[in-house]
């Protein structure tokens, strides 16, 4: 399996993925923004390529990739990268505030 066109449309999707993450971890905090992250903020994502990248999908479909594919590959991708990152925010945040709860 090639892997190239999977990370080819996570980074396509990336900024907007990650532009929504960030307002859901000021309106929200640490752990529910990772939540969004990792679930609503994809679906935006998906929006924002639709949006913009519109004529890229044919590449995707003539390489044999479906949407749902590209999802689900976006979505595994989505937990690994923004694990450590999230982990890494929640643990400055409560050495920065002191006592951090999660809700």
């Amino acid at each position: 399996m090639n892997i190239k066109p999977y990370t080819q449309f996570y980074k396509s999707i990336f900024p907007f993925v990650a532009g929504f993450a960030f307002v859901g971890v000021i309106a929200f905090g640490v752990f529910w923004g990772f939540l969004f992250f990792v679930s609503i903020a994809l679906g935006f994502g998906f929006i924002g390529f639709n949006t913009f990248y519109k004529n890229q999908w044919y590449a995707y479909q003539n390489l044999g990739i479906t949407k749902w594919m590209l999802f689900k590959a976006s979505f595994v991708l989505n937990g690994i990268l923004g694990l450590p990152i999230f982990i890494f925010l929640f643990i400055l945040i409560s050495f920065i505030i002191g006592d951090f709860s999660l809700t």
